[in-house]
C-alpha cells in the first residue's frame, strides 16, 4: 500500500536495467494506495532497456491505486510485459500518466497478459508508436473498462498500437479517446 507516499528510483541519467521494480520466477506484486487524495506515487525509472516502472516477467502486477508517472524505458515507458504464459498485469484502478518510450508510452506488452478494467492511462508519449499501449506478437490484452485517453504516438496509434499475432478484446466500459495520431491502429 503506497498510503500517499512515494518510491522514487531516482534515475536521473538513463541506464541498463534501471527500472523500479522487476517481477520474475512467478512472484506477485499489488500496487494499492489508501489515501484519500491518492498521491501515492511510483516514479523516476529511467531504463535504456525494456520497462520504466516495471519489469514483467514470468510475474503477476496488479495495480489497483496509486500514479505511475515520470518513467522513461525504450519499450514500455511505465510497464514492459515479456513472458508468453507466465506474465500477467491487471489494471483495475489508479493513474498511469506522464511516462515516455519509443514504443509503448506506458505499456508494452511483448508477450504474456495485460488486462484492462479500471483507471486512467492519460498523457503518455511514444517517440513511434503506441501512446497509451503497444503490444507485439502473441498475447492477449481484454479492455473492458477505464479510460485511455490524451496520448500521443508520434507516427501512429496515439492510445493502442498493436500489431503481429496479438489478440484483443474489447468489452464493457472502456473509452479510448482523444489520444495524438490515432485512437486504435491494427496493423
Amino acid at each position: 500500500d503506497l498510503n500517499g507516499y512515494t518510491i522514487n528510483r531516482n534515475a536521473a541519467s538513463p541506464g541498463k536495467k534501471q527500472y523500479v521494480f522487476y517481477i520474475d520466477c512467478t512472484g506477485s506484486l499489488t500496487i494499492t494506495d489508501s489515501s484519500e487524495a491518492q498521491t501515492g506515487t511510483i516514479t523516476g525509472g529511467n531504463n535504456t532497456g525494456d520497462g520504466g516502472a516495471f519489469y514483467v516477467d514470468y510475474g503477476t502486477l496488479k495495480i489497483k491505486g496509486g500514479n505511475i508517472t515520470g518513467n522513461k524505458a525504450e519499450y514500455g515507458g511505465a510497464i514492459y510485459i515479456n513472458d508468453m504464459d507466465d506474465a500477467f498485469v491487471y489494471i483495475s484502478g489508479g493513474k498511469i500518466y506522464g511516462n515516455t518510450a519509443e514504443e509503448g508510452g506506458a505499456i508494452y506488452a511483448y508477450n504474456g497478459y495485460l488486462y484492462v478494467d479500471g483507471g486512467e492511462i492519460t498523457g503518455n508519449t511514444a517517440t513511434k508508436y503506441g501512446g497509451g499501449i503497444y503490444w507485439d506478437s502473441y498475447n492477449e490484452v481484454y479492455l473492458t473498462g477505464g479510460k485511455i485517453y490524451g496520448n500521443t504516438a508520434t507516427e501512429i496509434g496515439g492510445g493502442i498500437y498493436a500489431e503481429l499475432c496479438s489478440q484483443l478484446f474489447f468489452g464493457g466500459d472502456i473509452q479510448v479517446i482523444e489520444n495524438a495520431n490515432g485512437n486504435v491502429y491494427l496493423k
